[in-house]
């Protein structure tokens, strides 16, 4: 999978639930920069955290790496 669409869909499901980056960022135990930072594509979000990131935006793992968005 492309990794900027990975990141487009972690953005459109957040912004679809209303949340706000700093939100997510406080609920991932993470700074609102390396949230950032993730959703923008500039690192690698670790699959620890993205067990964490779609608990908080409400989606199964599997919705990130489907190809539509």
């Amino acid at each position: 999978m492309n990794e900027i669409l990975l990141y487009s869909k972690i953005k459109k499901y957040r912004e679809d639930n209303n949340l706000t980056q700093e939100y997510v960022a406080i609920q991932m135990e993470i700074s609102l920069k390396e949230y950032q930072k993730i959703e923008n594509g500039k690192v690698d979000i670790k699959l620890s955290k993205l067990d964490k990131l779609v608990k908080i935006l409400g989606i199964k793992k599997s919705e990130v790496f489907k190809r539509d968005i």
